[in-house]
């Protein structure tokens, strides 16, 4: 017994196969993208700046919120500075925005 297709009652299109496969290379950023993407990366090198301390150096911390802590350098993270103060619990660390971290006199 031979079975016979049926007969398409939509008007529309038969869909093909066989569409073509894009292979080209991704489009290259525009001009504005990339002056965009420097400035961003310029304004954020200028908002963190550099701390001009060194992990392991022994710095006054002084905060309003915080206090004044006196204690060694364990972690930057511009524009803070994380100190770990003697008579704490191991892994406590007070963070202060480096602008109020000065050197013991």
């Amino acid at each position: 017994m031979r079975i016979s297709p049926a007969r398409s009652i939509s008007t529309a299109r038969p869909i093909s196969t066989e569409q073509p496969i894009s292979t080209a290379q991704p489009a290259r950023p525009q001009p504005a993208v990339r002056v965009a993407r420097a400035l961003r990366q310029a304004a954020r090198r200028v908002y963190e700046g550099r701390v001009p301390f060194r992990i392991g150096q022994l710095v006054v911390g002084d905060d309003p919120f915080n206090g004044r802590r006196e204690g060694t350098v364990e972690v930057i993270r511009a524009p803070f500075v994380g100190l770990r103060v003697p008579g704490t619990p191991a892994g406590t660390l007070f963070y202060f925005d480096h602008r109020n971290v000065r050197q013991p006199e």
